[in-house]
């Protein structure tokens, strides 16, 4: 038996590869779980541990049985879902009750409340909590009137109701476009009218995101950061942010989460306009979160402190760290650069890049160099065959069909 401290799935990317430096480096022994042998945390030289199971996007009950095989080997104290698999081991949790390991999330209802993007909007409306208007047609002869209440400023967003990061948002700048993506998205996916997606209207303003460790409703870590730089020039994951602090999108923020008693940690991502001082909520992700090195290296070291919750049943709240510390995902702001050079059709991207030269990095490291040579191979493999960066498919969980 290995008498792991904790085990961590979807251990491909940078999120578990910093979760298991945050945890090795505090004498603790880390297993990595991923699909993938090539995995980049796999390949750490702190990994205790590596194994592999069936996707969970294909075959969620699988998954399961596979962990629950894995856990009965490893025996680990503290298991940690870091993607949204996080949705199925909730779903699931209590096929984990004899393994006599401890899983700090909150319940499946309340991960599928604030996941879906129709149901937040119904949350943060109830709340009277600050969000773009928004809009969910019952039928399609509704579009006219949502785009005229939604379009002044020549564009709208449609969002799936599972979408994740940039994946299933789309921008629409007329009322034909509107027209022409949703009812491609309808045919597409075969939606029924209970699944239609939600339509909004854009927000000017910076990407923002307040993260959170709660105790069942009580906040025992914050940290705030605002974007710098997207992987995509239309938004989606961060590649280059700065630790920053902003009490109204904090006390937002702390308000939806105590309000529905989550438990574990989350991110509450907003839109701020900072000459006008007004922010909106945008989306929570209820589990760790992409840009997550940052708050480690400015003094909020949410996965051990959610290690030290979980084993001792609370731990003594963090709420300061330091201000101006800028982190960046170096490979994905090369391909960030690319990205903002094809649509701002300038050189200017690549002059940032090189100005962000003395940035902290979240995915290289002098100490630990495999991973993220893995992590190259991994991108440029997935770009050879789909001439894409992005994934094509099995990129977002249908949480109603788990």
């Amino acid at each position: 038996m290995l008498n792991l401290d904790v085990a961590i799935t979807y251990g491909w990317n940078r999120v578990g590869y910093n979760i298991l430096r945050s945890l090795s480096k505090k004498g603790l022994k880390v297993g990595v779980g991923d699909v993938s042998n090539q995995a980049m945390a796999k390949k750490s030289k702190y990994c205790e541990y590596a194994f592999s199971y069936p996707s969970f996007y294909q075959d969620p009950k699988n998954f399961i049985k596979a962990l629950k095989s894995e856990f009965s080997i490893s025996k680990p104290k503290v298991y940690f879902p870091i993607h949204e698999e996080i949705f199925i081991v909730s779903k699931y949790i209590a096929e984990f009750n004899d393994l006599g390991v401890n899983i700090p999330i909150s319940n499946f209802e309340m991960l599928r409340t604030v996941h879906k993007n129709d149901l937040f909007n119904e949350l943060v409306n109830k709340l009277d909590l600050p969000s773009p208007m928004t809009f969910k047609p019952a039928a399609l002869t509704e579009l006219k009137m949502i785009w005229n209440e939604v379009g002044a400023n020549g564009i709208a967003v449609v969002k799936l109701a599972n979408s994740n990061s940039s994946k299933g948002v789309f921008y629409v700048r007329s009322y034909d476009e509107l027209c022409q993506t949703y009812e491609k998205i309808i045919e597409k996916d075969n939606l029924s009218v209970d699944e239609y997606p939600i339509i909004q209207e854009y927000v000017d303003g910076e990407g923002y995101g307040v993260s959170m460790l709660l105790n069942n409703g009580a906040v025992r870590a914050k940290f705030t950061h605002k974007r710098l730089r997207e992987k995509i020039a239309t938004g989606g994951t961060s590649t280059r942010r700065i630790s920053v602090k902003n009490p109204m999108l904090e006390e937002y923020a702390e308000h939806l989460l105590t309000s529905i008693k989550w438990h574990g940690v989350a991110m509450v991502e907003f839109k701020y306009n900072e000459k006008k001082n007004k922010g909106w909520l945008i989306e929570v992700n209820p589990r760790f979160w992409g840009s997550l090195a940052l708050p480690i290296m400015a003094g909020v070291d949410f996965p051990y402190l959610l290690y030290k919750m979980a084993i001792d049943g609370d731990v003594e709240p963090v709420l300061d760290y330091k201000e101006g510390i800028v982190a960046r995902w170096i490979l994905g702001d090369i391909l960030a650069t690319l990205s903002h050079i094809k649509a701002d059709k300038s050189v200017k991207p690549i002059i940032e890049f090189f100005r962000s030269k003395h940035d902290v990095q979240d995915d290289f490291y002098w100490d630990d160099m495999k991973p993220f040579y893995s992590q190259c191979s991994y991108y440029l493999s997935k770009f050879i065959r789909t001439a894409s960066f992005n994934p094509v498919q099995d990129a977002i969980v249908k949480i109603d069909e788990i």
